[in-house]
This record gives structure tokens, sequence and C-alpha cells, in this order.
């Protein structure tokens, strides 16, 4: 064998390797799967030189990704060399496999500012440039075709306070640097994009640039608008030639006299130097395309549609994308018959598919006529992305990259369990309709049977057969909203989407962190009445309240349906005890502190119960916590008192989390049993909260300080302070202990410390806990131990009973999601390794990661932004779901699954055994009573 065949063997081999990426083979998707998304668009391209054709993009979520055109997936190319031992051959073959939904290559950048894309095209037809950052600006040179940074080089900004004036144009291999100079001109900066060598430096003037002036970068012009809603001037000058001079244009002579502000200015996508300028509140549009000289469209574009600049057959003409009652429709006007546009039709879709959508790369045939062969790659409003040709070819839902609220919910019943449950509902009042009822039951039992055994079709239903409940309360539907405003039902079992719905002009509750309100008023375990959600948000335009009341089967609005309120949306609670009809109400406390109930018909519940009932709120800016109670309400007036406050200067400790405990948790047992067989009773309190600060010293250093507070009565039970740390804090909040990560400066590393909080060995109440009657203050015991790993989320285990073992899940930013038993992180591991306890290890400062822990094996999830988990059935299991750029559904069992049998667990064998056993037993009756007969003969 020669040297070149033994090396294409090693390549083989090593090949090879990768089709076991698992710990088990045959589980791997069995009970868990994992989707992976990009994110928003923001800018996109078409590569049809390469093989797959793709589409190259690059994302709000600091994500460069390429998508196959043909499915819109994801695709891996493996290549397998096979060598000519193998195949006599003399040459080696190179075999493409596509797999549905994988990824032909999608590189995550860095997190944060760092990584925000703030320039990408094509250095040639081979190679993408992107620049991203600020201070310092990377670089970074790419191979389309696989992906891969061929060269990375850094440019030192000079003027970091001028970082968002800073525009990037990238031609022919060369990055242009733009950087505008207030009242004095224009600085432009070449570099090599591969080497990153200075090419040539000069600059233009440009004394009409102040800082209230709004700039865009069109190509080979730098255009700005100043002036105000009576006089407004466009003023543009050519930057890439040295001796270009400023030119003007009054906004008058776009829109014509009489024309009102404010005036807006953006940038025209597409291949041509064109910009949009807006007037009279975006109502009106007008095109100017910018090359040798300004050429003016006199056409007004309507406000609420898009428009697009490509060459068609050697002709510039404008796209402009409309959208009216969900319908989508496209037209081509060529630029040299603007004046009296031919308006052609290239696209219409009527369906639901799309919203609002914009043209963010096209691509066209030779001889499209007009456009009716290109391909058009749209970004809707909702944040999902199509690709259009004549119709829709393929919808990515990019908006579950930016999920903000989760809540499982329970499948229905089958309707064979729906009849059963109809039937012993009725109340009858006389035998005849009992027995009429019973045989009508009988005969519709007895026609299903025959339908199934003859293979018949049943009766079709409005829900799919396969979404009803199972035995052990595996199989849930997921219910997720979204930072864009859409709503998704997806199926726990394969991930499949449902269901999906978009609520127009919603926004999140608050930006840090992005938040929505999912409450689950009633499952579905109260059949005839239908499940129901209200997802609780924020106006897009004015900043109220929004309530929307929808069934979480099929995302269908219920009763009341869509409600804008007409005040903010300060704080919430869901009510415990429900109303008619199993409905569980909930209170809504706006920025007056004035009470809301919803639906009205719950304020009877909680005017009956207003002495019990108190409400909490925090206000991160002002650093203000309030505790109210409404014990003074009555049923026709629903008052919060405010009962304490306390303030926590945002100048020297800013609050960045409050975390409660799940109000559906379970607590098993009620304390700990010690070594000497007494029992050390847990600090269990349902109103403790966890506010954690984070600040700045007299010394200049970061300290991150933990409080925890009786919301009810506002007593601080403990707190204590870190210094020299700074976040990412994450934590968790469950049963009498608290989990939570930091940064540790001085050490230069991740650090876990854990809080355990404890009566004492005399319970003071074993009936029921009130805030009011108890003021004193648990022991508290608390160890930190050194995580050799970043940490982006934590969350904990939960089970239906709380018999079950507690672990908590640790989201690991390189793409693991961890399993660490509760045993590792507890607080009472003694520093002396002679010290005995159940369940109780010595103390080591640093946690190992075990490779056969990470229950996403090598399926990695990135930039996690929660991990939600739910109770099933079973005692032993949990549900799983973890969200961010990627989502991953699993099931984990903490204590092993101990109320299941094993999957390999030998039925015939214990059948044998029995049948067995029984023969045996008969047989030994048998002889026993023959040997007593003989016995009795003696």
């Amino acid at each position: 064998m020669g040297c070149d065949q033994l090396v294409r063997c090693l390549l083989v081999l090593f090949t090879l390797f990768n089709l076991s990426f698992c710990l088990y083979e045959d589980q791997v998707g069995k009970f868990d799967w994992k989707q992976s998304y990009v994110g928003k668009i923001k800018f996109a391209t078409f590569d049809t030189t390469t093989n797959p054709k793709k589409i190259i993009v690059a994302t709000e979520e600091n994500v460069i990704a390429a998508l196959n055109i043909n499915s819109g997936l994801y695709d891996f190319i493996i290549n397998y060399f096979c060598i000519s031992m193998l195949f006599k051959m003399n040459t080696s073959i190179n075999l493409s496999i596509k797999f549905a939904g994988q990824l032909l290559w999608r590189r995550v950048l860095e997190k944060g500012y760092a990584g925000h894309i703030r320039a990408f095209g094509h250095a040639n037809d081979k190679e993408l440039v992107t620049v991203n950052g600020g201070v310092p600006a990377i670089v970074r040179y790419w191979n389309v075709a696989t992906g891969h940074i061929l060269n990375e080089w850094s440019l030192a900004e000079q003027n970091p306070d001028k970082i968002e004036d800073i525009q990037w144009y990238i031609k022919d291999g060369t990055l242009h640097h733009v950087l505008p100079v207030y009242n004095s001109g224009i600085e432009v900066s070449s570099y090599d994009c591969k080497t990153g060598e200075k090419l040539k430096s000069r600059k233009i003037s440009a004394p009409f640039i102040s800082p209230e002036t709004e700039c865009v970068l069109a190509a080979p012009n730098y255009v700005c608008l100043s002036g105000d809603s009576n006089l407004a001037i466009l003023f543009y000058v050519n930057i890439f030639e040295l001796k270009s001079e400023p030119q003007s244009i009054t906004i008058n002579t776009i829109f014509g006299a009489g024309t009102q502000g404010p005036y807006q200015i953006s940038l025209v996508p597409g291949n041509t130097a064109a910009i949009l300028i807006s007037a009279e509140n975006n109502r009106r549009k007008r095109l100017v395309q910018l090359e040798k000289e300004p050429i003016l469209i006199p056409r007004d574009i309507n406000g609420d549609n898009s428009v697009y600049i490509a060459t068609i057959d050697n002709n510039k003409v404008v796209l402009e994308t409309s959208y009216k009652n969900d319908v989508t429709t496209i037209t081509t006007t060529e630029l040299s018959t603007s004046t009296n546009p031919n308006t052609e039709k290239v696209a219409y879709v009527a369906n639901n598919v799309l919203y609002k959508p914009s043209i963010a790369a096209i691509h066209c045939q030779p001889q499209s006529l007009k456009g009716k062969l290109c391909k058009y790659l749209l970004t809707n409003e909702d944040d999902s992305v199509s690709l259009l040709q004549q119709k829709v070819m393929w919808t990515r839902e990019e908006a579950l990259a930016n999920i903000v609220a989760v809540e499982f919910v329970e499948l229905p019943m089958s309707e064979r369990d729906q009849a059963i449950e109809t039937e012993f509902d009725q109340k009858e009042r006389n035998v005849a309709s009992m027995l009429l009822r019973r045989l009508t039951s009988q005969a519709n039992q007895i026609r299903a049977y025959f339908q199934a055994t003859l293979g018949l079709e049943p009766k079709q239903s409005d829900r799919r057969a396969d979404l009803v409940r199972d035995k052990f309360g595996l199989h849930k539907m997921i219910v997720v909203a979204t930072k864009a405003g859409k709503l998704f039902g997806i199926e726990s079992r394969r991930g499949e989407i449902i269901w999906q719905q978009r609520v127009p002009n919603l926004r999140v509750l608050s930006e840090d962190p992005d938040q929505m309100i999912l409450y689950l008023q009633r499952g579905s375990r109260h059949f005839p009445h239908p499940p129901q959600c209200a997802l609780l948000a924020a106006d897009q335009r004015t900043g109220n309240g929004v309530i929307f009341t929808f069934n979480p089967m099929n995302g269908q609005p219920l009763s009341g349906g869509l409600q804008h309120l007409d005040h903010r949306i300060k704080q919430s609670m869901l009510l415990q005890d429900s109303i008619d009809g199993f409905l569980r109400g909930f209170i809504v406390l706006d920025e007056k502190d004035q009470v809301h109930v919803y639906p009205k018909t719950a304020a009877m519940v909680v005017a009956s119960q207003a002495g019990r009932m108190f409400i909490f709120t925090v206000d991160k800016t002002t650093g203000v916590l309030a505790g109210h109670s409404l014990a003074y309400s009555n049923e026709k007036k629903l008052a919060a008192h405010k009962v304490w406050e306390m303030v926590l200067p945002p100048k020297t400790q800013k609050i960045i989390h409050v975390a409660g405990k799940k109000s559906y948790e379970r607590v098993h047992s009620q304390g700990r049993v010690l070594s000497d067989r007494s029992v050390l009773y847990k600090y269990v309190n349902p109103n403790l909260v966890v506010v954690v600060t984070q600040g700045v010293e007299g010394s200049q250093k970061n300290t991150v300080n933990l409080y925890l507070l009786d919301v009810v009565s506002g007593l601080m039970i403990f707190s204590l302070s870190h210094k020299r740390t700074k976040g990412p804090v994450h934590i968790v909040h469950s049963e009498n202990w608290v989990v939570y990560s930091y940064f540790n400066e001085k050490s230069r590393r991740t650090e876990l410390a854990t809080l355990e909080l404890y009566e004492g060995k005399m319970q003071s109440n074993d009936t029921a806990f009130s805030s009011l009657n108890n003021y004193k203050l648990p022991i508290v015991e608390r160890q930190a131990y050194i995580f050799p790993a970043s940490i982006e989320s934590l969350q904990e285990t939960i089970t239906e009973k709380g018999i079950t073992s507690k672990h908590i899940l640790v989201a690991l930013a390189n793409g693991g999601v961890l399993e660490l038993p509760w045993m590792l992180v507890d607080p009472r591991r003694p520093l002396n390794p002679d010290y005995r306890e159940e369940n109780v290890i010595p103390y080591m400062p640093e946690l190992p990661i075990q490779m056969d822990r990470f229950i996403n094996y090598n399926q990695s999830v990135y930039r996690v932004a929660g991990i939600n988990t739910s109770p099933s059935g079973l005692e032993s299991t949990c549900l799983v779901f973890v969200h961010g750029l990627d989502l991953f559904y699993s099931r984990v069992a903490p204590s092993k699954t101990f109320d299941v049998l094993k999957e390999d667990f030998d039925y015939y064998l214990i059948v044998i055994v029995l049948v067995a056993l029984l023969c045996a037993s008969y047989g030994t009756k048998k002889l026993a009573s023959q040997k007593v007969q003989k016995q009795a003969w003696k």
C-alpha cells in the first residue's frame, strides 16, 4: 500500500467517526428534538455560483448563515474521500449527502454590541466580507461555499464617540470607512478587505453635516436631510471624487409646494444608489435616484409600502411591495417610464403567510419577463422570512429565535373519553332517558369498533387525532409568545408547529429583560369548557396594556379576544381561585396603583379574599420596591393600599433580577433528617423573593448584592454582598434554597453560590405559613463553588409531587445544557472529610463537568435565553424546553425512572417465570395433598 493510499484510508476512518456523535445512538431523537434559527434578517444576498445554490444572510442576532434556495432549510455537505483501493479506481470520488433540516453553515458571532453586524457584502463571487463591533471593528473575510473565515483583522477606531455615525461600504474587494466630521467634511479611508492594508485616505468638504442632520450613505453619495417642516433641504456629495462639490435639492422640488413635514430620509435597498423621502408622518413617499445627477420620481408611494430597486433584463426597475386585506402584491415599474408607469403585477398571494413584507434580496434569471421568473426573499413584519416565485416556496418562522414567554398546556382528551365524560355529566331525571343514553353510547362504541376493524374512514373531526392527552402526560402543547408579537403552538413530541397567531402592534412590557406575561387561566381538564390562555403585553404605539385571550390548542381568540386597555400594566397576578366554568381571573395594577380585574366577573372572588391578597411592585429605574394590600377592597371598588416601601438607590446599586418561586411548585418534605436522626425543618416561605442588584462601591469596584425579602410584610430576611464581582447574574429560587451565578473579577472566573434556609429543629407552624405572624429569622447555610465554564441560564427541575430529587439545569456558552445534581451544590457540604451525613459529600471548591450529564449530547444550543421546565404525569420525569437562537426539547429523570419499566425489560421472561411458578405451585399442591393422604392411611 502506497503512502497516498494510506492517507486516504485514514481520511475515510476519521470521516466515519462523525457518524457517532452521541452517547446512545438508539435514543437520539426519540425523546428530544432540536430546531435551529438565525433570527431577524438584516442583510441578504443570493449566491448562485456555488453548489448548492444558497442565500447568505446576516441577522440582528449577530449570525451569518447560508440558506438552501430549494428548501429554505439548513444543509450539511459531507465529503467522503473514497480511495482507489476500495473502488478499484485511481481517483477519489466526492459524494454530497444532504440531510433535510440541517445546516449548510451558520456562524454565531460575538454576543451583544461586539458582534453587531455593521456591514455586509461580497468581495468577489466566492468571498464575503463582514464588519462587526465598534471599538475595535472586526473585519472578517469569509468563504461563501463553506462559511470558513479566511482572514480576520481589526480596525482601531480613532473616534469612538462617533461610532453610530460611521458608515461602511464594500466594493470590488475594497472596504471604505466613512467618517463624517461635523461642520467640516467627510473622511474616507480605504482598506484591502482581505489583508487589512490601508490603501488611501482622503477628505471631502461637506460643511452641511451637523448633529441635527439626518444622513445616509447611498454610495457613491453621502446624503443628508437638513431643515424643519417648513423648509427642508437635501444635501449630497460624491465621496469618491476628490474635487466633488456638495449639491442640494429643496424638498418642495421633490414633493411640490404645500407639503408639510416632518420629513425623514431612508436608504432604498438594491443595487442602485437611491433614497426615499417621506413626508406628512410617513403618509407620502418620494423616490430619488442618485447617480451622476439626481433623478426625481414624480409619483407618490404609499407610506405602508416597501421599495426595492433591482436590475431585470438590463433595465432598472422599482419593486413596490404592498399588503392589504391579507393580500401581498409586488409590482414592477421601470425607472425610465416612472412618469407614466406601466405597472405589472408579478406576485399575488391570497393567504396569511406573509404579513407586511419587504424585499431583502432578489435573483432573476435571464429573460425573466419583467420579474415573473425572479426569486424574491421577503422579510415580514413578524420576523418570518419567505422565498417567493409566483407563489410562496417556503417560509421560516424566525420569530422563534426571540421567545419571551412559555407555557406548557396539557392536551385535551380524545373524543372517546370526551363522550364518556359527557355521558357521566348528564343529569337525567327518568329511567327511560338514562336507558336511551346508554344504548346510544354503546351503539357509537360498536360502530367505532367495526370502523377500526374494517379499515373504514371515521367521521372527520375538527382537530388532529394525535393531539390528545397520553397516559403519562408526556405529550403537551408548548405555547410560546415571541418578541415580534406572534404566538405559536408547538406540540412537544416532534416539535411541529400546530398553529400560529399574530397579534398586531404588540411589544414587550419591559425591555430589561424582554418580557411578556402568559397566564394559563383554564386547563384542558375541564371538558366541555375549552382551555384558555391570556397574553399580557404593551401596545406598540401608545405603550398601554394589551390583553389577548385565546385557546392554546388552536390559537383562536376566545371571549373578549383582543382588548386594548386605557392604562399601562405595572404588575399583574393570577388568582388562585376560579370563577364559574373553572376560569381563573387575574389582577392588573396600573401606573397609578389602581386595581383592575379581568374578567370582570372575577371581582367577586377578589373582594371575598381581599384581606389575604397582597401584591408587590419593583421599579428598576427608581429602585423603589413597594408592597400593597387589597384588604380594604369590596366588590364595587378595588383598592391597593401601600403597606411598605424600600428604596435601593440606582446610582449605587441597580436592580438587575427579581426572582420568586413557581406558584405550582410542591414541597414534598418539610424537613431534612440529620445524622443524629433529628430533623432540621425547612424555611418554606411562599412570599419570599430574591432581589439582586449590581453597583459600584466607594473604591470603584463592582459589587453584586443579594436580598431575601418577604414581599407581604416587607421584612428583610437576609442580605449579602459580593465585592469585586459583576454580572451576568443568573438565579434559581425554589423551596428553601437559592442558587445564583456571577463573575468574580479578582479570580477571573465564574462562581456558583447557594443559600439554604432552615427554621431550626423546631417548626414554628406545621399547618400554614404566615408572613404577618412570623418574625423569627431563619438559619442560612451558604457556600460558593468554582464553575469552570460560562453560564447563560439556570433552571431547576420540577415534578408533580415534588418527591423526585432536584437537579439544576445549566445552559453553557459553548452550547451544552448540563444537568447538575443538587448534591454537588449543597451548601451543607462539610469542610471536614470525616463528617458523615446522609446524601452529603465533602466540600470541593471546583464543580466537575461530566460529559455524560449533558442532556443535549452533541446538539449544541446557542444563545440560550431561558430554560422552562414542566412536570409530567410521571413523578420521575420532568419536561425541559430550552429556547434561544435554537430550540431544544427533552425529558430528564433526576432520580432515574423509578416508576417506569425499562425499555429492555424482558416481558417474555417474566411471563415464563410466572407461568412456571404457577405450575410449580399447582404441582406442589397436588404432591402435598397426596403426601397427606398417604400419611393418613398409615
